[in-house]
């Protein structure tokens, strides 16, 4: 798979992410700032992580890497989740 060309996907499991105060690995992890933290706190009463520029992401997959809690997928245009 060629990265680099856009066309990623990324989805964060709000019911998985601990919050970006007591997390935010993935947020650190992107060298595009595709993730940042929500507004407010969402389903688990938390600020999770949010997607706010998909468009960027090159599909290198750090941002799963490196989330303990894995409620970071990021796929291709097709469907298919990256593989790190």
């Amino acid at each position: 798979m060629e990265l680099g060309g856009g066309g990623f996907t990324v989805q964060i499991d709000q019911h998985l992410c601990k919050g970006v105060e007591g997390c935010s690995l993935c947020i650190w992890a992107c060298p595009e700032a595709v993730i940042a933290p929500a507004e407010r706190p969402g389903v688990r009463g938390v600020r999770s992580a949010r997607v706010v520029g998909e468009e960027a992401c090159t599909g290198c997959g750090s941002c799963m890497l490196y989330c303990p809690d894995l409620a970071v997928v990021v796929a291709d245009g097709k469907g298919v989740v990256v593989v790190v």
